[in-house]
């Protein structure tokens, strides 16, 4: 049974991610969809795992949508589509499986759904950080919290060391002060995450694995006129693990990054399209 203002919060993961349901449970009380990757094997073991779960076995609103493992990538875009397309409240925290919420994240959220609309539509951003620390009750719950721990450099910003444009653009100095939202404008290779209304267009499932399966999904919003709000009270942090087997591809293939960034340039080129035919189309009528 959903209400108006309930949020569902959307994620995939595989096997190995396994270890970080408790966690996530334990700080989004909301609904939430699920798609996991698994093997024959592995889905058996994921029962097991439920099976001996009490955090697990108490919700009853948590969708489990499992796809069976049958490409060499992980093919993220598609999960998240599967998890998406299975929502059933009207709004969504479009995430991944790694990040925890901050305190009344949901409260929180809920107070700010009415800037979504639907004549202008708009995505929430909530800025994003991470910890080396692997130990959930020493990460920060408010943004008090996090802001002593970012300038004592026990939290930074999320892939700030790796990729500052992935997430640059959400304008963290402002945020340290900022009590309203705020506007921020889309950059190259911005990949944010959003709360949205579930409407909003799927993710391009030709974005397998490690490179700009999210930031593509950014860009379409972008190009088809979303605006994005950063919310000033509310964050998630990055928990560490080992690197999957799809960034090693990544970094380690010069062909693998070739392909990515010839996929990207023809996504680019197809939205580009699509919205000018859309925007000729309706000024002849």
């Amino acid at each position: 049974n959903n209400t108006s203002n309930e949020i569902t919060f959307v994620a995939t993961l595989s096997f190995d991610r396994m270890h970080a349901l408790e966690g996530l449970f334990a700080k989004w009380s909301g609904p939430i969809s699920l798609a996991l990757y698994l093997t024959d094997a592995e889905a058996a073991r994921f029962t097991e795992f439920y099976d001996s779960s009490p955090v697990l076995k108490s919700r009853k609103n948590v969708g489990y949508h499992v796809v069976f493992k049958e490409t060499w990538y992980y093919p993220v875009n598609y999960l998240r589509n599967v998890a998406k397309q299975n929502v059933q409240s009207e709004f969504i925290f479009l995430c991944d499986i790694d990040f925890l919420p901050s305190e009344e994240i949901e409260s929180k959220l809920s107070e700010y759904l009415v800037l979504i609309g639907k004549s202008q539509p708009n995505a929430l951003i909530v800025p994003a950080f991470e910890s080396e620390r692997y130990r959930i009750d020493s990460l920060p719950g408010t943004k008090a919290d996090l802001l002593k721990q970012l300038d004592l450099g026990e939290i930074i910003k999320f892939r700030s060391r790796v990729w500052e444009e992935g997430h640059g653009a959400t304008n963290y100095q402002k945020w340290r002060s900022s009590t309203k939202p705020y506007k921020v404008n889309w950059q190259l290779n911005y990949e944010p995450y959003i709360v949205t209304h579930k409407s909003i267009p799927d993710y391009d499932q030709r974005f397998v694995g490690f490179g700009w399966n999210k930031a593509s999904h950014i860009y379409q919003l972008h190009r088809q006129g979303y605006r994005f709000l950063v919310l000033p009270n509310v964050f998630i942090v990055h928990l560490p693990h080992s690197p999957s087997i799809d960034i090693h591809r990544y970094r380690t293939s010069s062909k693998y990054r070739q392909c990515m960034e010839t996929f990207k340039k023809e996504f680019m080129t197809e939205i580009d399209h699509k919205v000018k035919a859309s925007t000729d189309h309706t000024s002849l009528i």
